[in-house]
């Protein structure tokens, strides 16, 4: 699959219904995970990440998970190093940095 990251294809990306479920669930892909450690990890059944995964591959339309983690990663979906927010900004969002 050739994944043509053009201004077109990225809007309709970012536009598109994902659920923050399925933005942790891209997370713990881009870390590598396992449907299994995901499942630990999220407190999910097997077979409710495996729904939510074929979800997100439909939705990307992509058909695997370094696919899914690029165009997630392309679309702003995730954060990169670039873009990971700093200690101080999340201890400010969830109120410690006050």
């Amino acid at each position: 699959m050739n994944l043509n990251f053009d201004t077109g294809f990225v809007n309709r990306i970012t536009e598109l219904p994902i659920t923050n479920r399925e933005k942790e669930i891209l997370v713990h892909l881009a870390q590598g995970k396992t449907n299994k450690e995901i499942s630990r990890d999220l407190v999910l059944s097997a077979s409710t990440v495996r729904n939510h995964i074929s979800s997100i591959f439909t939705k990307l339309k992509v058909s695997n998970r370094s696919q899914a983690t690029a165009v997630a990663i392309y679309a702003g979906l995730l954060n990169t190093p670039d873009n990971e927010p700093t200690i101080s900004e999340i201890k400010h969002e969830v109120g410690l940095g006050l």
